[in-house]
């Protein structure tokens, strides 16, 4: 199997990372429809709790215990609502915290696979470029650039033409 590019790795490595990136998007907006499911859940049965309450209240206005006992009711379900919606606002939150040092390190990761390929690339271009210096710059010394001895192609030409025949 032959060795992916440093084209190919770099594009690899901002793939990874915009898979990163797009991963953790859709886990915090998973995240905040969790939360925001329970918090309409837990209002909803609030609603009906109070609903509840009014009635009992109603209905025997004078019965000081049937009153207090429900009074005292609705607001322990109402306390262990509140409890329950904290306790998940910080599951949440903890996981949103451990699901963000990973996507950082894998984002890192990804950066540098990408700046190592980036390097990779530079480092073949300016190889190549030096190369292309070198055999400029090696004519010249060599006289093969008419232009560095002031002289044109054609003489040159035409002075080796002279000595080979003599």
């Amino acid at each position: 199997m032959p060795q992916p590019s440093t084209a190919d790795r770099f594009f690899d490595a901002v793939d990874d990372a915009y898979a990163v990136f797009m991963d953790t998007l859709k886990a915090g907006s998973d995240r905040g429809y969790r939360v925001s499911r329970e918090l309409i859940e837990q209002t909803q049965k609030g609603q009906q709790e109070a609903l509840k309450l009014a009635h009992t209240i109603a209905t025997s206005p004078g019965d000081l215990g049937k009153t207090t006992g429900a009074v005292v009711e609705t607001l322990t379900k109402t306390q262990a609502r509140v409890l329950e919606v904290s306790r998940q606002w910080l599951d949440e939150t903890l996981d949103s915290q451990q699901e963000g040092r990973e996507a950082l390190r894998q984002l890192i990761d990804a950066n540098r696979k990408a700046g190592e390929a980036a390097i990779e690339v530079s480092r073949g271009l300016f190889g190549r470029a030096r190369e292309g210096a070198r055999r400029v710059t090696s004519r010249g010394q060599d006289g093969g650039n008419a232009k560095a001895t002031g002289e044109t192609r054609t003489r040159r030409k035409a002075q080796s033409d002279n000595e080979a025949t003599s």
